[in-house]
């Protein structure tokens, strides 16, 4: 079986980002079980990215499937990246940040986490 985590933890609008949550990563750790980072963008076909799909605020849900369905040029890319297999050594911070980096995001500190020493 699977299970589908969106680890930054929060909704974005599409053109920010956020951090991965350490704490996602926790129980595959726990289970010992491989992670595969995937990552969904919407953008205008041939275009830039697109606002359409953001699910944010007091938005609802079909508000926000309408604004999909209904957007002209809308393309979804999917991309999956190798799956990353823990190791006796790894921690949940190593794993969110090697997650984000595979995916090709920033790899700071959460800003509303302290830092590492």
């Amino acid at each position: 079986s699977a299970v589908v985590v969106f680890p930054e933890g929060s909704t974005w609008c599409g053109r920010a980002q956020g951090y991965f949550r350490r704490a996602a990563f926790q129980a595959a750790l726990d289970a010992d079980v491989p992670v595969q980072p995937v990552r969904l963008l919407y953008r205008f076909d041939e275009g830039p990215a697109s606002t359409a799909p953001a699910f944010v605020g007091s938005d609802s849900l079909l508000t926000s499937v309408w604004r999909v369905v209904s957007a002209r040029r809308l393309v979804a890319e999917v991309r999956v990246t190798p799956v990353l297999t823990p190791d006796a050594g790894t921690d949940r911070r190593a794993m969110a940040r090697t997650a984000q980096r595979a995916l090709g995001l920033p790899t700071g500190e959460h800003p509303d986490l302290p830092a590492r020493p």
